[in-house]
């Protein structure tokens, strides 16, 4: 049903994909004070490039954007598939491993911009990149609450 909790979970999940769109996640700061004033802010939209405080859009990472779309559709989409519990649980597992391959996307791509920007930039990691790791552990708890729910449903179907 929908008012379950792994609705909120869920939701939770989606809400969290729309803000890895707005906030960023990790910056590319310099390293030493003699460097160039280049700071580079990475979401899960945009490299944004900072020279002198002027923002620039430097490149977007395709596959990072689209993986967070499928994200935030899929999460929706199981919320309104809960009359086949079965196929609940599977789209959760699926959920999971697209949250785990943005996880991966997302470290490869500041991988890949920190040898851009070259050794005189350092990471610095904000407060919102944890954000992925946090749509993780809420699609690992639907999966459980749905698993929880399967079972009343099949124990009550035995007292019949």
């Amino acid at each position: 049903m929908i008012q379950r909790i792994q609705t909120v979970y869920l939701l939770l999940v989606a809400l969290i994909g729309g803000l890895l769109y707005v906030y960023p996640l990790v910056s590319l700061v310099p390293a030493n004070a003699n460097a160039e004033p280049v700071v580079y802010h990475v979401s899960a939209l945009k490299v944004e490039m900072l020279i002198n405080g002027t923002s620039d859009l430097m490149m977007r990472f395709w596959p990072v954007v689209v993986l967070n779309a499928l994200v935030i559709a899929f999460a929706l989409l199981i919320v309104f598939q809960y009359r086949n519990r079965r196929r609940q649980m599977n789209y959760t597992q699926l959920l999971l491993l697209l949250n785990l391959a943005q996880i991966v996307l997302l470290v490869v791509d500041v991988d890949r911009l920190l040898s851009i920007a070259g050794t005189n930039h350092q990471v610095s990691y904000s407060v919102f990149a944890v954000l992925p790791v946090i749509q993780l552990v809420l699609t690992r708890l639907a999966t459980t609450a749905i698993k929880k729910d399967d079972e009343l449903v099949r124990s009550a179907d035995r007292l019949r």
